[in-house]
């Protein structure tokens, strides 16, 4: 069965004339090859669907975000790389330049690309990068024009990433003067008793300070995690988390999101620890040290000897995202939790005498219903949205 965009080899007569009859021309190309991930994950079927709509997304687009009579091919068949053959300007006697190419995928990224992204879901729940690159293809009478092309496809694959390695060069130094500067907010979203909405504590969530462009906790910690800077920040985020605490309640606990790592830092330890803790005016029994369950299974040694530090020195600690498919109850029963933060959907781990927080809660409904099966305390929307206090 043919497809509605056809390999450019099959247009290589018309493109060779275009070709020789401006002089060059403009490539796009669109490597919209990461949603081929969805092949490996989910089957040919789920592929096929999505091919299928961004196929249609970008034939419709024509006209909107390029021109009609611009050129959309694939780089081979059954391809996941579209290239756009740009027209020549309105005024035909002028070449196309470098800034007309690089305006041209300015356009596509601001508005097409994203769209291209979101065809990937449900099967792939972040949006996957898709990049743009360009170049421009010259006639030489002296060489095959099909040679030129594939130079020319060639040439804008490598532009793309050229143009992504200097994007993450610039989110790295964004993130390093972030940490430096310590440019984190915290927010601080309440933990509440479903029955009459008392307050059990205040987790500390940590984002990026407005103009980072490490705004999102998913933009934040996954540029960390990509850049191997994950750890600093982590260590950042503990120390503003409880430095930034006076504005919460001085009866609620502070739950703090840390790795397993972080746990044995020595500033976070012996004479370091308590003046820190001095100087942000927090007693041990207020702090929760909260961490995944797959953080604490894949670090299950390391992390029952560290805790036992801070445990004896009367903090407590949460497992968090407890069911989340990493099946480690029975160490986590072993380590004895003060607390278990799990999906709205289950309410393991009360035979095992931790306080159960149920996240997520965005209805009444569903506060209502854990009420009904004995889980005291929740955390979600529906209770409370993340307070950021001043920046």
């Amino acid at each position: 069965m043919s497809e509605p965009i056809v390999p450019y080899h099959e247009r290589a007569t018309e493109l060779a004339k275009e070709l020789a009859e401006r002089g060059s021309l403009g490539i796009l190309v669109i490597d919209a090859s990461t949603l081929g991930a969805i092949e490996y994950q989910y089957g040919s079927e789920a592929y096929e669907e999505v091919r299928r709509r961004a196929f249609k997304l970008l034939l419709e687009q024509q006209g909107k975000d390029y021109r009609s009579d611009d050129v959309l091919a694939l780089d081979e068949p059954r391809g996941l790389r579209f290239l756009l053959f740009l027209e020549r300007k309105r005024r035909r006697t002028l070449p196309l330049t470098s800034s007309d190419l690089k305006a041209a995928r300015a356009r596509l990224l601001s508005s097409l690309v994203p769209a291209l992204a979101r065809t990937a879901f449900p099967y792939l729940k972040v949006p996957p990068r898709i990049e743009v690159g360009h170049s421009l293809a010259i006639h030489n009478p002296l060489v095959n024009p099909g040679r030129i092309l594939s130079r020319g496809f060639r040439d804008a694959r490598s532009f793309a990433a050229y143009q992504r390695r200097g994007e993450e060069l610039q989110v790295l130094e964004r993130l390093q003067d972030l940490i430096l500067r310590e440019r984190v907010v915290t927010a601080y979203q309440p933990i509440l008793r479903l029955k009459d909405k008392t307050v059990l504590g205040f987790e500390a969530l940590s984002r990026g300070a407005r103009g980072t462009g490490l705004e999102t906790a998913d933009a934040l910690f996954g540029a960390a995690t990509t850049h191997e800077l994950l750890i600093e920040l982590d260590r950042l985020c503990r120390a503003r988390a409880l430095l930034s605490s006076g504005r919460i309640p001085s009866n609620a606990k502070i739950f703090v999101n840390t790795l397993p790592a972080t746990i044995r830092d020595p500033q976070f330890r012996g004479k370091p620890l308590i003046d820190f803790l001095a100087r942000a005016q927090v007693s041990p029994e207020r702090i929760v040290i909260e961490i995944t369950e797959k953080l604490v299974i894949e670090n299950y040694g390391l992390f029952r000897e560290a805790m036992a530090y801070f445990t004896d020195l009367g903090m407590s600690f949460a497992v968090d995202d407890v069911g989340a498919g990493y099946s480690g109850l029975e160490s986590i029963a072993r380590l004895k939790p003060a607390f278990l933060k799990i999906d709205t959907i289950t309410s393991l781990g009360l035979g095992i005498g931790a306080t159960v927080i149920a996240e997520g809660i965005h209805t009444e409904e569903e506060s209502q219903a854990l009420q009904s099966i004995g889980i005291d305390y929740g955390q979600g929307y529906f209770l409370a949205r993340p307070d950021t206090g001043p920046e």
